[in-house]
């Protein structure tokens, strides 16, 4: 077992108080902090000393990884921990999955990988994920009274069709449309207020943004601490504000509609998003202190661990990771110890045995998924 040293990633979208005040750091942070990242992830490799977790990875993939695992991946760890601290909306984006990223022209993704991922809120965490069905998109449309709202909803066969049509709107007519829909909210029986409410409020980030529109065709949500949200591959989404923590495949590829200073490539959202596919809400199965969440994808697993001070077995295997939050923890295998301070983390290779955690602070325990 070996601790390590996340990244935070200072993308502008972040708070600059979370994620300091989750890991018992200073807060205010100087600048937005948006994501803290825990795995071996090229674009930014959590700390092992003087060392890096993807080099400690490379120098010995069967001892950290497994053997099999290792044969399986490339010699690469297939999931990452992040928290996430968004203080304003991300861009509306969507994955690929393994067939398209491999499909894709090449340059168009970071890697080659496919990236389903799956959120665990640690406060209320609101979001816009999955597109409504098509009646429900077409009903918003036209109970806006905006002509070419209107228009695209009567010459729309699919819910699709729309968001191209949404997509295609011309760039200099696109902050005048957005402002009459935004207008138009108070006089549609068709939008709730909830979801009126979180556009506007969405609208004073991202003035004049086609993005708008597009979040007015999703599911809004806003999920309580603890539940299990999966996002498979082809999800149109766009997490608004909160905390949660995130596990994914250990992969940076996105593509990106709107909300965003980012790339935007329409032609590959509208080739990868799936409009009938949506976010799936799971509970964990709970024993004893461990709740083990559903293993939704091959490449992750993640379980919690809450507090106490009888050592709590924790059974899964292969190369782990395990964050302390809300206070210290003590992990425990193959004889030795490691405490963690709330905040700090642990890698611990697949070679090492069973582990059981204590202490006063939540543990969360990624792991390999199902077999492929």
């Amino acid at each position: 077992m070996r601790k390590l040293i996340g990244r935070v990633q200072p993308y502008a979208w972040g708070s600059r108080t979370v994620l300091a005040e989750l890991t018992g750091r200073p807060s205010p942070a100087e600048g937005p902090e948006a994501e803290l990242w825990l795995g071996a992830h090229e674009a930014a490799p959590a700390g092992v000393g003087d060392n890096t977790l993807d080099h400690v990875i490379a120098d010995d993939p069967a001892g950290t990884l497994g053997a099999d695992l290792a044969a399986h991946t490339g010699g690469r760890l297939p999931f990452l921990l992040k928290v996430l601290a968004p203080e304003r909306a991300l861009s509306i984006q969507c994955h690929p999955d393994a067939r398209q990223a491999l499909d894709a022209v090449p340059g168009t993704y970071a890697d080659r990988s496919p990236k389903p991922e799956a959120v665990v809120p640690l406060t209320p965490f609101e979001m816009f994920a999955g597109m409504l069905p098509y009646d429900e998109i077409v009903a918003r449309l036209v109970s806006l009274k905006i002509p070419e709202l209107h228009a695209l909803a009567a010459e729309s066969l699919t819910a699709h069709d729309i968001l191209a049509g949404i997509l295609a709107t011309p760039a200099d007519a696109r902050p005048d449309l957005v402002e009459r829909m935004l207008s138009a909210l108070d006089g549609s029986h068709a939008v709730p207020d909830g979801v009126a409410d979180a556009l506007r409020s969405v609208a004073q980030d991202y003035p004049g943004d086609i993005g708008l529109i597009v979040l007015l065709t999703m599911q809004h949500r806003v999920e309580a601490p603890g539940s299990y949200l999966f996002v498979p591959a082809g999800v149109l989404h766009a997490y608004v504000r909160g905390a949660a923590i995130e596990i994914l495949a250990n992969s940076d590829n996105v593509v990106r509609a709107g909300m965003t200073p980012k790339k935007i490539d329409v032609p590959e959202l509208l080739r990868i998003v799936q409009v009938h596919r949506q976010m799936v809400s799971e509970v964990g199965e709970r024993r004893g202190r461990v709740v083990r969440y559903p293993q939704s994808a091959e490449q992750f697993s993640l379980c919690l661990v809450d507090p106490g001070e009888e050592p709590a077995p924790v059974a899964v295997a292969g190369p782990r990771i395990v964050l302390a939050l809300g206070g210290p923890v003590r992990v425990a295998c193959d004889g030795e110890a490691l405490a963690l301070a709330v905040g700090e983390a642990a890698f611990v290779e697949a070679a090492e045995g069973a582990l059981t955690i204590s202490g006063p602070g939540t543990a969360y325990v990624a792991a390999p998924g199902r077999p492929a």
